[in-house]
């Protein structure tokens, strides 16, 4: 067993420790300094920007609201308008501020990842979720992965209603 004075030693060397990472002493590295917490205390803020291709209009639904996961991103598209509009998703990519990039798969409902297009009422809304794929073609998520802030989506679409298509980019930026 320990002795009292060893132990007190300890104690009292653990403490001086504590008490240096607690008042963010200059004599410790940076590093050192500013410990991340594993829960993250301010809320994820999303930049939703939507870029429409060259010679397109100004594009045919709303992005009411966005949220951010961890290696997904849900969305809620609204149609305004009097007729049906159909989202085609072309295609997308998942990039971390590491620079690591995933492909991307699109939920609509409970299933998994989908390629169909996605079909919004007139005057209604619907969500989205946009999740990262690993090359094993299952979520980055469910492999016990997180991504951390910042990262940003990028979803490549077509927007077709009743003859007219409309094409762009819907850029997520989570920070």
């Amino acid at each position: 067993m320990l002795s009292d004075r060893a132990l007190s030693r300890i104690v009292g060397v653990g403490g001086l420790v504590a008490l240096l990472l607690l008042s963010g002493c200059q004599f410790l590295p940076p590093e050192l300094r500013s410990i991340k917490s594993p829960i993250r205390l301010s809320p994820l803020k999303h930049e939703v920007t939507v870029q429409s291709a060259q010679g397109m209009g100004p594009a045919p639904f709303k992005i009411d609201q966005a949220n951010a996961g961890s290696a997904e991103v849900s969305l809620t598209l609204s149609n305004p308008t009097a007729s049906t509009i159909r989202v085609v998703w072309t295609e997308g990519i998942f990039i971390t501020a590491d620079s690591m990039s995933y492909p991307i798969g699109v939920k609509t409902g409970l299933d998994g990842p989908s390629t169909e297009p996605t079909t919004i009422e007139p005057n209604s809304t619907i969500r989205v979720t946009v999740i990262a794929i690993a090359k094993d073609g299952k979520p980055v998520a469910s492999e016990g992965k997180s991504v951390e802030a910042p990262y940003r989506v990028g979803l490549k679409l077509t927007v077709e209603r009743s003859i007219e298509r409309w094409k762009g980019t819907v850029w997520v930026f989570v920070s």
